[in-house]
C-alpha cells in the first residue's frame, strides 16, 4: 500500500467519500470505521471509482428503505453494483474469501436478490445515476477538504493524462505547476479555448492515450470574471461562445447526437471558476455538463481528489 513521505497509509478519496456518506446515513457508523472497511474494499477486490459509487448508490437505498446495517448493506453494494455494471472481474466467494468472514455466501446471495429487487425497475439508467452519484460523492469532499486528512489522494499511474484548458496563461502555468508536483510522471497538454480543447481530447482518444482528467476554466474569452450570480449567468450562456461547457458537452458521449452509438471516453471534467461562490452555483452548472464544479484557485488537496475520481 502507497504511503505519505511521514509513512502513513494513503487512502483513496472515494473510500473518505464513503465513509462520510456512510456516516450521514446511520448512526451506527464513523467516517473512520466506513472509509477503511470502504478501502479495504477497494485494495483487496480492485474496485474502481464506478463499482464504488455504485456500491454507495446501493448500500444507501438498504440502509434507507431496508434498515439494514452499514456494513451488511456496503458489502453487498460491492457485489451488486459490480453486477449492474456489467463488470465480471470478482466473485460473490471472493468477498468471503478476500474481504470479510461476517456473512455466509446464502446471506450475501440473498442481499443481491434484495437490492436488484430494489433495482430492477432503474437497471436501464444504472450507468448515468452510478455517474451522478459519482460526482455527488466527489462534490461532497471538494466542499470538505478543510476536514480531509493529508493522507487522501493515492498517487495517479505513470502517464495520467490530463488536459487544462483556460484562457489565463498563469492559471494554465499553475495547474500545470501543480499536476507535476503531485505526479511528476503526469502527462500534461493546456490549451486556451473550446475548439482546442475538443479537438485535444478527440485525437487523443484516437490515438488510445485518452484523456482522463479535464481542469477546465468556465469563461475563456480572456476577460476579469467577478464572483456571483450575474457573472455565472453570462458565462453560462448559449450566446458566450467561450462558454467553457461547450468543452464539457463536446467530450461527453452522452450528450452527442448519437448517444447510444457514441464510444467515447468520457474524461472526469472538473471545471473550476472565479464566478462560483455558492453550493448552488456549483449545482447548476454540474446539472450543464461538468462532473463537479469549484471556485479558484485550485489547491493541491483538492486535485489530489481529482486525480483519484478520474483514475
Amino acid at each position: 500500500m502507497a504511503q505519505t513521505g511521514s509513512g502513513e497509509a494513503v487512502m483513496h478519496a472515494l473510500s473518505h467519500a464513503l465513509g462520510i456518506a456512510i456516516a450521514r446515513l446511520d448512526v451506527q457508523a464513523t467516517i473512520a470505521d466506513a472509509s477503511n472497511y470502504a478501502e479495504e474494499a477497494r485494495s483487496r477486490l480492485g474496485l474502481d471509482t464506478e463499482i464504488m459509487a455504485a456500491a454507495m448508490m446501493i448500500a444507501q437505498s438498504l440502509i434507507m428503505e431496508d434498515h439494514l446495517a452499514w456494513h451488511a448493506s456496503l458489502t453487498i453494494g460491492y457485489s451488486t453494483g459490480a453486477k449492474l455494471l456489467c463488470d465480471d472481474r470478482f466473485f460473490l466467494s471472493d468477498i468471503c474469501d478476500y474481504l470479510t468472514d461476517a456473512y455466509t455466501l446464502d446471506q450475501l446471495k440473498a442481499g443481491e436478490a434484495l437490492a436488484f429487487e430494489r433495482e430492477k425497475d432503474r437497471l436501464a439508467g444504472a450507468q448515468q445515476r452510478v455517474r451522478v452519484f459519482r460526482n455527488e460523492l466527489v462534490q461532497l469532499l471538494i466542499a470538505n477538504l478543510s476536514t480531509i486528512p493529508d493522507n487522501i489522494g493515492t498517487p495517479p499511474v505513470e502517464g495520467f493524462h490530463v488536459l487544462i484548458v483556460d484562457d489565463s496563461p498563469i492559471v494554465r502555468m499553475l495547474h500545470q505547476n501543480l499536476m507535476r508536483t503531485i505526479s511528476p510522471m503526469a502527462r500534461v497538454h493546456a490549451v486556451d479555448n473550446v475548439e482546442a480543447a475538443v479537438k485535444y481530447v478527440d485525437k487523443m482518444e484516437n490515438c488510445d492515450t485518452p484523456v482522463k482528467l479535464v481542469l477546465l476554466d468556465l469563461n475563456l474569452d480572456d476577460l476579469e470574471t467577478a464572483a456571483g450570480s450575474a457573472a455565472l449567468l453570462w458565462c453560462m450562456s448559449p450566446e458566450n461562445k467561450a462558454n467553457g461547457l461547450r468543452v464539457a458537452n463536446g467530450i461527453d458521449p452522452l450528450a452527442s447526437d448519437e448517444p447510444m452509438s457514441d464510444m467515447r471516453w468520457k474524461p472526469f471534467t472538473a471545471l473550476i471558476s472565479s464566478c462560483i461562490d455558492s453550493p448552488g452555483h456549483s449545482r447548476a452548472l454540474r446539472h450543464r455538463g461538468c462532473d463537479v464544479a469549484m471556485p479558484k484557485p485550485l489547491c493541491a488537496k483538492a486535485l489530489k481528489v481529482l486525480c483519484d475520481a478520474a483514475a
